[in-house]
């Protein structure tokens, strides 16, 4: 059971960030993927710190000493957030009122 509220969480983030990210990003087939670019290096992140924080006060050690770990953790729970992403932004251009996809 303790997994299911971060993975439910992270989808939620990964379905949220291209979504807000299109409110400022102009409509466009490059600005897109432009903006599919910026949500994976911002999920990166969220992923990555999400794992510090899960790791509790073990998560400053192991920064300090290894802070690859929560890259390769990250990248690892892209399983998770990747899929949610790509439909999040294939939802987008439905909503475009000034290019036509």
């Amino acid at each position: 059971m303790s997994l299911v509220l971060p993975v439910l969480i992270l989808a939620a983030v990964a379905w949220a960030v291209p979504w807000l990210l299109a409110k400022v990003v102009p409509e466009g087939v490059g600005w897109l993927f432009m903006n599919g670019v910026c949500s994976s290096v911002l999920l990166a992140l969220i992923a990555g710190a999400g794992f510090v924080v899960l790791y509790g006060e073990a998560g400053g050690v192991v920064w300090r000493e290894a802070p690859w770990h929560f890259a390769v953790l990250s990248l690892r729970s892209a399983l998770i957030w990747g899929p949610v992403m790509v439909l999040s932004l294939a939802n987008l251009p439905r909503k475009w009122k000034d290019v036509v996809w």
